[in-house]
């Protein structure tokens, strides 16, 4: 499936003159780079990004400059630098909610020998801000810090099946807007994952973003049921089976989210 795009907050008809458009161009190039980190070159920011090369070289040889990106001269091409952590730091430092779901996702990861992920929503995604893993989870290597769509996974049609329809409607719209002609096969899947997600409480993707591995996602609520984080187990599927993630490993994300749940009663 091609990857997706995610459209600049520029592009819009109505433009915003309150937007600083130099500032959105510059932090969607920060997040044109995958959760690998793979060096890339300017003619793939571009074309990630939809922007002119030329616009592009100029940028990225500004966030080189204040460390935010790192260019190797040997391959010409760029990787996230140092300066980008300083951007989430102070944030994650603040999220006492980690403390208070790392035991219970350690203890699903111990028993599932799988990776559990905890994700906050970010526009049209999910960033992981805590992960608990055991050393046979490790064949799919993302980290506190990784971004993963909502459409294609577990945690994210998870949370997506929790928000209220008009707002549920108005997400799907955006996120449509990456996939071009993949859309439909895409869309399908999802609200069908949706759909199951109302009714048992958590959602599955059987290999829609990695090929290779399966999850479960379900939301962490807030005290008026609307969701605020959600949580991922998932692996390779030779081992985290379909069959698993519906009969055993749904239900018991479920169960940690609750547990997550109660005893964050008062700051969510």
């Amino acid at each position: 499936m091609a990857r997706r795009k995610d459209p600049l907050p520029s592009s819009s008809s109505e433009k915003d003159y309150r937007i600083n458009t130099s500032l959105s161009r510059g932090l969607a190039i920060l997040k044109a780079f995958s959760p690998d980190n793979r060096p890339i070159g300017n003619a793939e920011i571009a074309s990630r990004v939809g922007l002119p090369k030329a616009t592009i070289s100029r940028l990225t040889y500004t966030l080189t400059e204040l460390g935010y990106l790192k260019y190797d001269e040997d391959i010409g091409r760029y990787s996230l630098g140092p300066a980008v952590l300083t951007l989430g730091y102070d944030v994650m430092a603040q999220m006492e909610i980690r403390d208070i779901a790392r035991p219970y996702m350690q203890e699903l990861a111990n028993y599932a020998d799988a990776s559990i992920y905890l994700g906050a929503p970010n526009e049209t995604e999910f960033i992981y801000v805590e992960a608990c893993r055991t050393p046979g989870s490790m064949a799919i290597r993302l980290g506190v810090g990784s971004r993963i769509p909502m459409s294609t996974t577990g945690m994210g049609r998870a949370y997506l099946a929790a928000l209220p329809d008009a707002e549920r409607e108005a997400l799907i719209t955006q996120i449509a807007q990456g996939y071009g002609e993949d859309w439909p096969e895409v869309e399908a899947k999802m609200r069908r994952e949706i759909s199951q997600a109302q009714e048992r409480g958590f959602a599955l993707s059987h290999g829609d973003w990695v090929a290779e591995a399966n999850s479960a996602g379900a939301v962490v609520r807030r005290a008026d049921g609307g969701p605020v984080y959600a949580l991922n187990v998932g692996g390779l599927r030779s081992v985290v089976t379909t069959e698993r993630l519906e009969a055993d490993l749904g239900p018991r994300v479920l169960g940690v989210a609750k547990q997550i749940e109660h005893f964050a009663r008062g700051m969510l």
